[in-house]
C-alpha cells in the first residue's frame, strides 16, 4: 500500500488531537507500523514518520482558510528532498505489495 493511502486509511479511524505531542507519538507510531509493513521502501522508521508528519502539514496547509500563502509542489518537494536519500515522489507513487 502506497504511503498516502496507508496514511488516510489510519486517520479515518480516529480524528487526530489539537497537540502537537499527541500528534508527533502517533506519526511515530504509524511509521514504525508501516516500516515494518513494508520493509523494503525506507532506510528506517524515521523517514516514514517524517514524511508522513510532513504530509499531515500539507494537507492542513491547503485546507486551513488562515493559511494565506498556499505550499507549492516545489515547496513541498523541496521541504522533503533526501528523505532516504530519495525523491519525495518515488515514495507517493510506489507501494508496498
Amino acid at each position: 500500500m502506497r504511503i498516502d493511502s496507508a496514511l488516510r486509511t489510519y486517520l479515518e479511524t480516529f480524528r487526530l488531537p489539537g497537540e502537537a505531542q499527541k500528534i508527533n507519538r502517533i506519526m511515530e507510531s504509524f511509521g514504525k507500523h508501516y516500516h515494518t509493513q513494508c520493509p523494503g521502501l525506507f532506510k528506517h522508521s524515521d523517514g516514514v514518520y517524517v514524511l508522513a508528519y510532513s504530509v499531515i502539514m500539507l494537507n492542513t496547509d491547503q485546507h486551513n482558510d488562515q493559511v494565506k500563502t498556499k505550499m507549492t509542489v516545489e515547496e513541498f518537494i523541496r521541504n522533503n528532498r533526501g528523505i532516504n536519500g530519495m525523491c519525495v515522489l518515488v515514495f507517493l507513487c510506489v507501494g508496498c505489495m
